[in-house]
């Protein structure tokens, strides 16, 4: 009989012997589904939160280099050291040496956040606080902003401390409603503003409404609502600001950001045998910082979800003894008609791997379908990907060779005449 031939006698007669014992069949299925299911619908929300963090990132900033004084995640690592506490910010002068030397650099724009928590109005209505910072006129090209109405401020109402302002889409709504609003008179904390232009809408991203914003010239953020003496170290003094870069093009954001800390060791006079004290990074320490907050959790989900695969991989190894033990006089007459050991091996394997096969492809469904409704029912981003099916099939089959090995060597190793007289 050929290698094929075999294959497929092998193959219907495991069929044959699962269909007979359907119920047990399907009971041993029930560990692999709800361990495959609980994979693909973990994985899910990971994939689907990764996604939505990454989708965050680029509608937050545009391929934005970020000049800070420490990156984020510092306060992760424990107690912040006095050495990051002391880290003095940026200046306007650090920002036109970049300008100047830094040539795969095309733009850079200062960040300032006001101290104090601020509400704007206008006549009877006034927002919750909202976040206002000051910026120049190269922030939109840094950050990615696009207008829906009106303009932004320029260089020289930066320079002569203008009082004016460019609103958010959802701080825009709750003053104005429908009506236009550009020219108009609003009060930040009380101090009169004049309305100048408005912001496409940018969503959500971690917790933050990136339409619940104003941005004013930093002049005016440093001149109003620069922070105290006794202001957290995180925030920037008077005269002082965070600043935004943007590169040439995307690959040469590492260019960038080497020219970048180059020029500003030079401005602040860091001796060579000194590291960095500040720091320079790109969208990517945001990501380094969601992968390192949420590993754990991952790790935890996989570990749970192994669990359940061990549960199914045992319950599909006790069926198979069973299996073996119920079928050991037929397992002999086979054998005293000449079936050979690979065929009584691969008989039971076959039907093991049937089993976790079938059991992986029900998870599959089950897991994307429970993904699904969280997504319809609560909002929560998720998103099945081809790798995560791919690799259900895989486990739920290595599950099955693995858990069906031993039951399909032992029937193999049966003695045809022990086996006969088997009762």
């Amino acid at each position: 009989m050929s290698a094929w031939r075999l294959f497929r006698e092998t193959l219907r007669i495991a069929r044959q012997a699962l269909t007979a014992n359907l119920m047990r069949s399907l009971l041993a299925l029930l560990g692999i589904v709800i361990g495959v299911a609980t994979v693909i619908a973990m994985m899910s929300l990971i994939n689907g939160f990764q996604r939505s963090f990454q989708k965050g990132i680029q509608s937050w900033g545009s391929n934005t280099i970020y000049i800070r004084t420490f990156r984020p995640g510092a306060a992760f690592a424990g107690q912040i050291p006095d050495s990051l506490r002391k880290r003095r910010a940026f200046t306007m002068d650090d920002a036109a040496a970049i300008r100047e030397r830094c040539p795969a650099v095309i733009a850079v724009s200062p960040i300032k956040i006001a101290a104090e928590s601020i509400r704007l109005s206008y006549r009877d209505r006034t927002t919750k606080t909202t976040t206002v910072f000051g910026s120049d006129e190269g922030m939109l090209r840094t950050r990615g902003f696009d207008l829906s109405r009106g303009r932004f401020y320029t260089a020289q109402e930066v320079d002569h401390r203008a009082n004016v302002v460019v609103l958010g889409s959802d701080t825009h709504d709750v003053l104005f409603r429908d009506a236009g609003g550009i020219g108009e008179t609003v009060h930040l904390n009380g101090v009169p503003f004049t309305v100048i232009g408005e912001f496409e809408s940018k969503g959500r991203f971690l917790g933050n409404n990136f339409d619940e914003i104003a941005t004013i010239p930093w002049t005016v953020a440093d001149k109003y609502w620069a922070p105290g003496p006794d202001a957290p170290f995180y925030m920037t003094k008077k005269g002082e600001v965070f600043l935004d870069a943007i590169p040439v093009d995307a690959e040469h954001t590492d260019l960038a950001i080497g020219q970048i800390r180059a020029v500003l060791r030079l401005q602040r006079h860091v001796p060579v045998n000194r590291s960095d004290d500040f720091d320079v990074f790109s969208d990517d320490a945001f990501l380094t910082l969601y992968n390192t907050i949420t590993g754990g959790i991952v790790a935890l989900m996989m570990l749970i979800s192994s669990i359940a695969l061990l549960v199914g991989g045992i319950g599909i190894m006790n069926i198979m003894l069973v299996a073996v033990t119920e079928r050991t006089r037929e397992i002999g007459v086979r054998k005293a008609l000449g079936a050979p050991r690979k065929a009584i091996l691969l008989q039971f394997l076959i039907e093991a791997v049937i089993l976790t096969a079938v059991g992986g492809l029900v998870g599959i469904a089950l897991g994307a379908g429970v993904a699904t409704a969280v997504r319809t029912f609560s909002g929560l981003p998720t998103y099945v990907s081809a790798v995560s099916v791919i690799a259900g099939v895989v486990v739920s089959t290595g599950v099955g060779v693995f858990c069906g090995l031993y039951p399909a060597m032992r029937a193999s190793r049966l003695d045809p005449v022990e086996a006969l007289r088997y009762e």
